[in-house]
């Protein structure tokens, strides 16, 4: 399989930032939060394309400083949060936009693709694809507070 359309795979089923290094043919290096690379979804990459994933774990902050220390080097695929892409990328020129034209946008929620792409936009180019969604909740007894 040609290279763009296994990095436009593993986009899609990781909903990744492209960093500012070419695809390794024979690695893909993947820098993402813990749980965010399932081995099942791995596992399905390689048997496809024949391409190991190697997967660092890693949070927001770690992301942008290890981008921002090799200007984007030393991996190929990163999933900060989305509302880290544009900010981190207009500081430090760390990410390459997304070439939506090889994403299948119709296995995406429209609305979450279209605010994903919204808030991920750096001088009118998509940085970003939804993966995961969730919430944080907090529950308060209000007979314990005020």
């Amino acid at each position: 399989m040609h290279i763009s359309k296994c990095r436009s795979l593993l986009a899609v089923g990781f909903g990744l930032c492209v960093t500012a290094q070419s695809v390794n043919a024979e690695t893909l290096r993947l820098l993402t939060w813990g749980g965010y690379a399932p081995k099942e979804v791995v596992d399905m990459f390689k048997a496809e394309t024949g391409i190991d994933v190697e997967v660092t774990k890693s949070n927001n902050e770690d992301m942008i400083a290890k981008l921002a220390t090799t200007r984007g080097g030393g991996f190929d695929l990163v999933q900060p949060s989305q509302d880290r892409i544009a900010s981190a990328h207009a500081e430090f020129n760390i990410y390459k936009p997304i070439d939506l034209s090889q994403i299948d946008k119709s296995l995406f929620v429209a609305s979450m693709l279209d605010a994903t792409m919204k808030s991920s936009m750096y001088e009118g180019k998509a940085y970003g694809v939804p993966h995961v969604w969730g919430t944080s909740g907090l529950i308060v007894n209000s007979e314990k507070v005020c």
